[in-house]
């Protein structure tokens, strides 16, 4: 379900002595598993809404806990659906603040599909403990992180979770 380890090390450069944040539901493991791959010499932080196992921090999206400028690396895996548009946008203002110059965010979420009932079905299958669920397309990712002052917003391919056969979006972040 998750992507190929290699490629998001690669896409947030990640290595020793970077400062590394996780910030979703449950990927806290992945996160790890990245760090430890990537040969970090530091466990990422790992925060969320809800304090649980392998959870450092617990935040808000639309406020950070963390100086500005103070990290490096920061993922985002299926998390953003939650959140209505004007948290998602005020989530890019954060990630802006407290990336590092030369730092990188990686979000990832499900896609949108154009067929009606598979979008139900994804909906359902998705939004297990959320009042609702917003799946957004690159387009509208884009839009919500754009006027949060990135260098640059690139549209990252992850490929598609192989079962089920739900499209995913990826948005890379980067500060110069």
């Amino acid at each position: 379900m998750t992507p190929r380890a290699e490629r998001v090390i690669d896409l947030l450069d990640l290595s020793f002595g970077k400062r590394y944040v996780d910030f979703g539901c449950g990927t806290a493991p992945y996160a790890h598993l990245l760090a430890d791959r990537a040969g970090m010499d530091v466990a990422p932080v790992t925060v969320d809404i809800a304090p649980g196992p392998m959870v450092d921090l617990v935040a808000w999206p639309e406020k950070l806990p963390f100086a500005d400028g103070s990290i490096d690396c920061f993922t985002s895996f299926y998390f953003v659906r939650r959140f209505d548009d004007d948290v998602v946008h005020l989530f890019g203002e954060e990630l802006q603040r407290v990336l590092a110059p030369g730092g990188s965010a990686l979000v990832l979420e499900v896609a949108p599909v154009k067929n009606a009932r598979l979008e139900a079905v994804h909906h359902r299958v998705l939004g297990g403990g959320c009042a609702t669920v917003d799946l957004r397309g690159w387009g509208r990712l884009a839009a919500l992180f754009t006027e949060c002052g990135f260098d640059a917003i690139d549209l990252v391919n992850v490929g598609p979770f192989i079962v089920p056969p739900i499209p995913r979006v990826g948005v890379l972040l980067r500060r110069a």
